[in-house]
């Protein structure tokens, strides 16, 4: 059993949605949500499931486009697929030997991860498409105006998308996400920037980053407490 605080009341879960207080410097972390420091046998199990959960997708989707995993063509259904494998492989590799409360903590950490990485993609995409529509929007700069509101607004809605899920009685109170949060965690939705076809943008090696990235929002979710 991994040896935590003494969890005394369900109303402590509100530190899964709350970036953890120290008197020093405000914040323990604001990307990583920890009530303690991780044990190393944890953070190996998480760090394991992880990669796991990465390469299993990520192989597979590069065996199906036939190219090789560091310039895979990423879509919605890429992004998705990947992140969300990660995410269940360092959750499954965190939750080996934890308590109840602990688990409960790394799957809404896994939830709020997951919704970081998919739902920007969604935004971007969606943004982009209807700069194509609209005559004043439909150059280069219209589409890197739609790719960083996208961001900015994906990142806040899967906040509130996590809230909802992972608290739909809203028992505990919301995870705020700051301008300062959504800079700290801007590589979880840096896959937009995979699908972009602005020829500046693509001379940015986004398709080389988003395996290790991926394996560090299942890393980050499986050793959440």
């Amino acid at each position: 059993m991994i040896k935590g605080i003494n969890h005394t009341s369900e109303y402590t879960t509100l530190n899964s949605f709350s970036s953890n207080r120290n008197a020093k410097n405000g914040y323990l972390s604001y990307r990583y949500h920890k009530m303690r420091e991780s044990e190393r046998n944890e953070s190996i199990r998480a760090l394991t499931g992880a990669i796991v959960g990465t390469a299993i997708p990520l192989l597979t989707l590069a065996k199906k486009q036939r190219k090789n995993i560091l310039n895979m063509k990423y879509g919605l259904k890429e992004i998705a697929g990947i992140s969300a494998g990660s995410i269940i492989g360092g959750v499954a590799g965190g939750m080996i030997g934890a308590d109840k409360f602990d688990r409960k903590q790394k799957v809404n950490e896994g939830i709020f991860q997951f919704m970081n990485a998919a739902v920007p993609p969604v935004v971007v995409f969606g943004l982009t498409k209807l700069t194509e529509k609209i005559k004043p929007l439909n150059n280069v700069y219209g589409k890197i105006g739609a790719i960083f509101t996208g961001l900015l607004a994906g990142m806040f809605g899967a906040a509130k998308l996590s809230n909802l899920i992972c608290d739909p009685y809203d028992r505990v109170p919301d995870r705020k996400l700051t301008m300062k949060d959504s800079l700290a965690n801007i590589d979880d939705a840096i896959g937009a920037l995979a699908m972009t076809d602005i020829p500046v943008l693509k001379k940015v090696p986004v398709a080389s980053l988003l395996p290790p990235i991926y394996v560090l929002c299942g890393y980050r979710a499986g050793e959440s407490n």
